[in-house]
């Protein structure tokens, strides 16, 4: 790790205009890796559309995390409080779901030998049968909002910045959170009306939280992190100015991709409902006053 400049005491891996080698090669051979698990798995009957688009998700999303943590992004949020709120929104509403659109669990069962795939396999269902009641998916969605919120708090934001163990244990627990939510959200399997139902309110909860979150930023009139207050002034800039531009990216980035799944959801949901127009049942006749009706008729 290079040392940090003079004047910033802060934790970051990278220093400079430079960018992470070691990260880019681990994401790199991620990237090859699910390719050729893809290539591998795929039936020879379906279109090649069917590992095109998770292929393409999965390297979109590693491209993402390569943004947020390989980049020159990293060493600028040492000093603004703005490239931090975009490094932690590449985390949540990038990464992660297009990495849950990518769906490698079930790939990367089916590449186990069979032994092992039976020993996963099955625990793996009891997630995934969990994961579906409508209770679960609102926790899993308040927990999120929860990981969100306290890492935004002055103590332990400021304690992230300055330490890069909990900074690398702040991205983590971004990611995951973010994973499991959207993976609650998007790929469950939702044939029921509580399931959709549940779905619907738990992306609204993580979109009401961070308008509010990004809200507050925009309105405050004093710095929340005293940690950016020294930098804000190496590099010419006001530090309050810097949270209102970080509340406003929050708000008016976060919001639309939160809606956008409640869109989704919403179609699914109007999909799932029975149709009120469909053809007529057929009636049969009742043999005991179908005669009379016919003989009347004949008349």
């Amino acid at each position: 790790m290079s040392a940090p400049r003079p004047g910033s005491t802060l934790a970051h891996a990278l220093g400079g205009d430079d960018w992470s080698a070691t990260t880019i090669a681990v994401l790199g051979l991620a990237a090859l890796g699910y390719t050729c698990l893809l290539a591998w798995s795929a039936p020879r009957r379906r279109s090649p559309w069917a590992v095109a688009a998770p292929g393409a998700a999965w390297l979109a999303g590693l491209a993402a995390l390569g943004a947020a943590l390989a980049s020159p992004l990293e060493r600028l949020a040492e000093d603004s409080l703005t490239a931090h709120m975009v490094q932690h929104l590449l985390l949540t509403i990038v990464a992660a779901p297009l990495l849950v659109v990518a769906d490698p669990v079930p790939r990367v069962l089916s590449a186990l030998p069979p032994r092992a795939r039976d020993v996963v396999a099955r625990p793996w269902a009891a997630v995934v049968r969990g994961a579906r009641r409508p209770g679960v998916v609102l926790v899993v969605a308040v927990g999120y909002l929860a990981v969100v919120l306290l890492w935004h708090l002055p103590g332990a934001y400021e304690a992230a910045v300055r330490s890069e163990a909990l900074h690398v244990a702040e991205h983590l627990t971004f990611l995951a959170a973010a994973a499991v939510f959207w993976w609650c959200v998007l790929r469950i399997p939702r044939r029921r009306l509580g399931q959709l139902v549940a779905g619907l309110v738990a992306v609204l909860v993580p979109a009401f939280g961070e308008a509010v979150l990004g809200g507050a930023m925009m309105l405050s009139s004093t710095p929340w992190y005293e940690v950016y207050v020294g930098t804000a002034a190496d590099h010419g800039f006001d530090p309050v100015a810097d949270q209102q531009v970080a509340g406003a990216v929050l708000w008016a980035t976060g919001t639309p991709v939160y809606l956008l799944a409640a869109v989704v959801l919403v179609l699914r949901l109007v999909r799932s409902a029975p149709a009120e127009d469909g053809p007529p049942v057929p009636v049969p006749p009742m043999p005991g006053r179908a005669r009379p009706a016919l003989d009347a008729a004949g008349r």
